[in-house]
């Protein structure tokens, strides 16, 4: 099987499906890639992208087992099987769109469902006993059963390897920004707002192991939780910014919110539904309602939290040290009107520009990113950079499961 292996790296040019589901826990994005050469030298051709919900069971099922001790060992090792499959048929779905047929499709890269996040932290307010214990982290959807029922050879568990060298083990795709976003003339802010913010630096003669990348706060994962509870899960998630432009900031829940200890750490950090999930939502909207806070002002205060977190992470960690000459935004809260003027208005009114302004899809982004690094992992080419995750080194990131 090396000699199959070594051939997909042999190729000038391979087409390369990425999967992933974010911390939002509501679907499977997935895109088509044509991929040439790597590292610098690579170019980069999106032939489709597609997000595929999840079946309401299934999105209820990766929600129970998302929250500490309460799924357990067995809804886990049935979920990640389930899931594989899911991703399967995503990864199938997604060759039909760009008119490639499976036996043409070289490699699939899956991030599969992150449903634990435990990194390292250094530095900062002490954190609860329930975060301060051995780093790891858990990412879900067989990569053996999507091998088996696409044909197609998988890579999978990015995170793991640069979190056992000391790292994060996220954010991940700043190595793809780089790859992908470096200008030589031009100062570059990316942010993508999953259902985490993350940013990357590009300095324009920032080498990669020099970029600076972090992740920022929530960002959809907060309004989306509290969407769902006011609305008991008939909607699940604020379309437009509608219901935010409707409400209020409450100031005495914003200041309390402002001062979460995750936003006091320096780079490298990550986190995740440990800290902004489920529970934090239903703590602060039974607070809020406590208090007589209409729903509707709780989120529009959520809203205005995560484009204030993220703006005051720029401003202490980038805006007040270099000069930007543009700001590109991806993800899924590119798409709510109402929390990119807020994070404009947050920033002293600076012009936000969407990734599909430079080719890359801005809800497809992070599912390329993961076509890339299987691209690079195949090439035997490390893909973290210590500098976003803190890990030792550079590594070679995944696992690979021959077709």
């Amino acid at each position: 099987m090396a000699y199959k292996l070594a051939d997909i790296a042999d190729k000038p040019v391979r087409n390369v499906i990425g999967l992933i589901s974010g911390t939002s826990m509501d679907g499977m994005d997935a895109a088509m890639v044509r991929i040439e050469g790597r590292g610098l030298g690579l170019k980069v051709k999106v032939l489709a992208y597609d997000t595929y919900e999840y079946p309401e069971e299934i999105a209820e099922a990766i929600a129970a087992v998302a929250v500490p001790d309460r799924g357990t060992t067995g809804d886990i090792c049935r979920l990640n099987f389930w899931l594989g499959r899911l991703f399967a048929e995503a990864a199938k779905a997604i060759a039909e769109k760009a008119g490639v047929p499976m036996e043409q499709v070289d490699l699939i890269g899956s991030h599969g469902q992150t449903i634990c996040h435990l990194p390292p932290r250094k530095g900062g307010p002490p954190l609860p006993p329930s975060l301060s214990r051995e780093p790891s982290t858990l990412q879900i959807g067989e990569a053996e059963v999507i091998a088996e029922l696409t044909g197609v050879t998988t890579i999978s568990d990015f995170r793991k390897r640069d979190m056992a060298a000391g790292g994060q083990g996220a954010p991940l795709v700043p190595y793809v920004d780089y790859l992908l976003f470096h200008h030589p003339e031009r100062n570059r802010i990316l942010i993508n707002i999953g259902g985490i913010s993350n940013v990357t630096f590009l300095a324009k003669d920032a080498s990669p192991e020099s970029t600076l990348a972090y992740d920022a706060g929530p960002g959809n994962m907060l309004i989306d939780t509290m969407v769902r509870i006011m609305t008991m899960n008939k909607q699940r998630y604020d379309k437009d910014g509608l219901i935010a432009r409707s409400g209020q900031v409450d100031a005495f829940l914003m200041e309390q919110l402002m001062e979460h200890p995750f936003l006091a750490l320096e780079p490298p950090k990550s986190t995740g539904r440990e800290e902004f999930g489920e529970k934090f939502t239903e703590q602060l909207f039974y607070k809020g309602v406590s208090r007589g806070v209409k729903p509707s002002d709780l989120i529009a205060t959520a809203t205005t939290f995560t484009a204030r977190a993220l703006a005051q992470s720029l401003q202490r960690f980038v805006l007040s040290r270099q000069t930007v000459d543009e700001i590109i935004v991806s993800g899924g809260g590119a798409l709510n009107q109402f929390l990119m003027e807020k994070l404009s208005a947050e920033m002293g009114n600076m012009e936000l520009r969407l990734s599909e302004e430079y080719g890359i899809p801005v809800k497809g982004k992070e599912a390329i990113a993961f076509a890339i690094l299987a691209n690079e992992t195949i090439c035997l080419a490390p893909s973290n950079l210590p500098s976003a995750t803190g890990a030792s080194g550079p590594r070679i990131l995944g696992k690979i499961s021959p077709a």
